[in-house]
């Protein structure tokens, strides 16, 4: 049965629920990676001059997944049944570990800056948030149980580390954000096409 033939009515089955919350949660990541991805490719665009047709296809991508993800979210209302009491500590837990996440994303995008340019890099500060941004992906995915994380955590990571050794213009070059933005709308669009199985 369809998550949302139940969501009104107590007790909720737990199978459903479960489906239902973890769809909101995955269409609520694809909202927050296509939205930075559309960041790092509009600046990507900036930085390189790009021609007019760049920006359509940003525009054109980031409406397609926010589209899809906003479609999922309808589909699956906000849970208001009590939930059982496992389901509910797995949230709470989830919602300790993304607190604590965003918090140390965000001093650590601060430390990062500061240190690249105190160093007299400060071509570097987009690969030193790359890098940040990269890396809270990975107690993310222990927080939602979701293996995709991982991934996507580790090729940010990794082409921060590596993109500014592999263009001419280094950590400037404008393919540097493009591939940030690349990796975001493709963990995105992985996540719509997972929604459907269990999470791992």
């Amino acid at each position: 049965m369809h998550p949302t033939a139940t969501l009104n009515s107590s007790p909720a089955p737990v199978h459903d629920v479960s489906a239902c919350l973890r769809a909101r949660s995955r269409a609520t990541g694809v909202l927050v990676m296509s939205g930075f991805g559309a960041l790092w490719a509009s600046a990507g665009v900036m930085l390189s001059s790009g021609p007019s047709w760049a920006w359509i296809v940003v525009v054109s991508s980031t409406v397609a997944l926010v589209a899809h993800a906003i479609r999922l979210l309808r589909a699956n209302p906000r849970v208001d049944t009590p939930l059982p009491a496992d389901v509910a500590e797995r949230r709470r837990r989830a919602g300790r570990i993304f607190l604590w996440t965003g918090v140390a994303e965000g001093l650590g995008i601060f430390l990062a800056v500061n240190v690249v340019v105190n160093l007299g890099h400060p071509q570097w500060q987009a690969a030193a948030i790359m890098l940040v941004v990269g890396l809270h992906f990975l107690p993310l995915a222990v927080a939602f149980a979701y293996r995709p994380h991982v991934v996507t955590g580790i090729a940010m990571s990794a082409w921060a580390l590596g993109y500014p050794w592999a263009f001419v213009a280094g950590a400037l070059a404008p393919a540097g954000l493009f591939g940030a933005a690349a990796i975001l709308f493709a963990s995105a669009a992985y996540a719509l096409r997972a929604v459907g199985r269990p999470a791992r």
